[in-house]
């Protein structure tokens, strides 16, 4: 006989206890061990969703594997574009409480810039200069405000971020890339982890993570059966005055694995979110300018400043899903995957905010603030699928990985809606937030349907150390439905088809040494819904515009030292998004599609578990972002005049980023189990109007961590953790950007928070 030491990799294929015992790193005694083939390292469950696997658990803060650059599992070396992977060790490091503080840290990703930072009501981000959208376990997330299905990052085991037009593999999005957030699933090994926490604006949040096989007594199926089970609540005040947020989930998920080639996992949530912080903007004057309040006061209103009234303000919001993964392999070079999920969201929104009025404009002083209020209630219905299969196989000298697939989604939204009427205005200097102000009425019905079906295939040829990806998809989508106003009666039905064909195509160079430079081209699209171009062919309606299309040249070298946890990736991209519409001047009521915005920019990207010890990220990024055509214009406020879009740049976006976060654990001496770690983010400057009359300053923030594993302080809190966070430690006072005069909002100041945590 002889013992053999069985990994985690080799335990997939044993059963019952010897599986558990396995897991667990303890010796097994067998008469006979055999491998053949590639062993159980190449199960569905190994190599996408265990630990290190394309769809799994990041080891530390590098993650060498994704799917969401190819949709396979490719090593992220080998993918020929840019992308970012959030792993659950980062996101627990850094405590990040929403999906935007988990991307602060991301090169050309800019977060927070709009919409209550620290709030929990949405998730809004800008990737290389333009408005992402989200999607979970490969499927995608209806984007709504008042109904936004938002994800707590409790629920994920990673964040990957593919930068650039991504529509070839996901369909209709834009062009700076997508978001796919990756949900915890049920592991063959007993865990188990429950935290409190408390601190921020007197916040408290607990939540626990247990799940592993089902147990042997349950029948001789057991082994078969593994289940997860996640839930969080959390409560406290919101980051302006008189705010809350309050959340809480449950999300129970099971896998049934019957052989090592077939893996079923069904994943069901519920949550919600009762108060979400709040949504208001202020005005330029008195946040990025002083303002002169009278009475002698002069200055800026305070960070936790609330625009609102707590008697009027609700973003009250449930949502429930039901959702699949589910994978085969029937042989070693032939793989079926498919997803799907069903997803209820519903919103109950009204809130008063700063109006958009010259009063709030660059001339505004004093201490009144003229608001605006508005009402909706919102509800969602979401169908999402994808189906693929993986086949590898070769031709001569070239060996392909060949992709073919098919997905569908449709969209159902219900939107009652307000007018904007006017709302009281509120004096800064002795603000009244229970003003008995009315709900104004509902004043249009609108039932939407948005659809979507996409065809793709994808082929990864590789040739010696040489390889090329070829893509292509065509989509066909159609969004309609009735929008009824409920002051006339009127009935107004929409039927906007549209379809797009979307390609990718990269060369990439894997040298011995770990270096790959790579050039690649990609393409993006989105639908137009609104506005008719003159065309007499089609009669006096006109005829629908064409979707919006983008598309992308990047170039960039990645170096993964052999051997090494350190991944690096430099890229330089130009990237043109063209077809948006203009009124036409020639033909009232008419659009013509004249626009087009330019980027072009750099980034860098480090990730490196440099010893067991010693963890960083870092990475910076220069975007230089303008219109290059166009014939709209848009109002200067201080001249009042019309002024060209031409050659004028968005605002919200920074020229520029740079970040570094690092963590390091004392494994020896008289600080052994304490660890210290911390970050800088910087914040460059941006417009803060579409006229490029103003700019955002910049902004440098400092976090820090410090924690400490209780078992060498005494052998019987072993498996409990405390840590300590900081954000924004030196309290910096700063804005996150402007979208004109009216709209300006804070960043976060200094928040604390003190985690207790016990895993076994």
């Amino acid at each position: 006989m002889r013992t053999v030491l069985l990994s985690t990799t080799f335990a997939l294929s044993l059963s019952g206890a010897a599986y558990a015992q396995a897991a667990a790193g303890t010796e097994v005694e067998l008469a006979e061990l055999s491998v053949t083939g590639q062993g159980t390292a190449r199960t569905l469950g190994g190599a996408l969703y265990g630990p290190g696997g394309a769809s799994g658990a990041v080891p530390g803060y590098v993650a060498s594997r994704s799917t969401v650059g190819t949709k396979t599992d490719t090593p992220i070396l080998e993918t020929a574009q840019s992308i970012s992977v959030i792993g659950r060790k980062q996101i627990e490091d850094q405590n990040a409480l929403t999906i935007n503080q988990a991307l602060r840290f991301t090169p050309s990703v800019t977060t927070e810039q709009r919409g209550g930072a620290g709030s929990t009501r949405l998730e809004q981000f800008y990737i290389r200069g333009f408005t992402a959208p989200l999607f979970l376990d490969g499927l995608p997330l209806p984007g709504n405000r008042d109904a936004f299905p938002t994800v707590d990052p409790y629920r994920l085991e990673r964040v990957d971020v593919i930068k650039g037009p991504a529509s070839v593999l996901y369909g209709q999005s834009g062009p700076g890339g997508i978001v796919n957030l990756v949900s915890k699933v049920p592991q063959f090994v007993r865990h188990g982890e429950i935290f409190v926490q408390g601190g921020g604006f007197n916040e408290v949040r607990g939540g626990f993570d247990v799940g592993g096989p089902v147990a042997a007594e349950a029948g001789p199926l057991a082994d078969q059966f593994a289940y997860r089970l996640v839930g969080l609540g959390w409560k406290g005040d919101g980051p302006a005055v008189t705010t809350q947020v309050e959340r809480f989930f449950i999300n129970p998920s099971v896998t049934w694995r019957p052989s090592t080639d077939t893996q079923l996992t069904v994943i069901g949530n519920y949550q919600r979110d009762p108060f979400s912080g709040f949504y208001g903007g202020f005005p330029a004057v008195g946040t990025v300018f002083a303002r002169n309040f009278g009475n002698g006061i002069t200055g800026r209103l305070p960070v936790d400043f609330y625009d609102g009234d707590r008697n009027f303000e609700r973003s009250d919001r449930t949502q429930a899903s039901i959702s699949y993964l589910f994978d085969h392999r029937f042989n070693e070079n032939l793989r079926f995957h498919s997803a799907g999920r069903y997803l209820r969201s519903e919103g109950d929104y009204r809130s008063v905010y700063s109006a958009f009025a010259d009063r709030n404009g660059p001339f505004a002083s004093g201490p009144l603030i003229p608001r605006a209020r508005i009402a909706t209630q919102v509800g969602i219905d979401a169908y999402t699928m994808d189906n693929n299969v993986v086949a590898n196989f070769d031709t001569g000298m070239f060996g392909h990985t060949v992709l073919v697939g098919v997905d569908h989604r449709t969209f159902e939204t219900r939107s009652l809606t307000s007018e904007f009427p006017s709302a009281p205005d509120l004096n800064v200097l002795a603000p009244n937030y229970t003003m008995n102000i009315p709900t104004p009425p509902f004043v249009s019905d609108a039932r939407i349907s948005s659809t979507q079906t996409g065809v793709y295939f994808q082929d990864q040829v590789k040739f010696d150390r040489l390889l090329l990806t070829l893509g292509g998809r065509y989509d066909v989508a159609r969004q309609s439905g009735p929008t009824r106003s409920l002051t006339t009666g009127v009935v107004a039905n929409q039927d906007v088809p549209s379809d797009a064909f979307t390609g990718r195509a990269s060369l990439l160079y894997l040298f011995d040494n770990g270096l790959a430079p790579y050039v690649s081209y990609s393409e993006a699209f989105e639908p137009i819904t609104s506005g008719r171009i003159f065309d007499t062919t089609f009669g006096t309606a006109g005829r629908i515009p064409d979707p919006v299309t983008s598309n992308q040249y990047e170039a960039g070298i990645k170096y993964q030292p052999p051997g090494t946890d350190i991944l690096l990736t430099a890229a330089a991209f130009d990237i043109r998004r063209q077809n948006a519409t203009n009124a036409d001047p020639a033909n009232p009521g008419f659009v013509v599609q004249t626009g087009e915005v330019g980027v072009q920019g750099i980034e860098f990207e480090a990730r490196a578990n440099i010893t067991e010890n010693l963890n960083l990220i870092g990475g910076f990024s220069l975007i230089d972002i303008r219109t290059t055509r166009d014939i709209g214009t848009t109002r200067n406020d201080l001249t009042g005049q019309q002024v060209p879009l031409l050659g004028r740049r968005p605002y919200l976006v920074p020229d520029s980023t740079a970040s570094l976060f690092v963590d390091y654990r004392f494994s020896e001496g008289p600080l052994l189990g304490l660890g210290i770690g911390g970050g800088v983010r910087y914040l460059g400057p941006s417009w803060g109007d579409l006229a490029n009359t103003f700019k955002v300053p910049e902004s440098v923030l400092v976090d820090a961590v410090l924690s400490y594993d209780l078992k060498y302080l005494d052998a019987t809190l072993q498996g409990f953790q405390f840590q300590l966070n900081a954000q924004n430690l030196l309290d910096e006072r700063y804005v996150t950007g402007c979208f004109g005069y009216q709209g300006c909002y804070y960043g976060l100041p200094r928040t604390v928070y003190a985690t207790l945590r016990y895993r076994w």
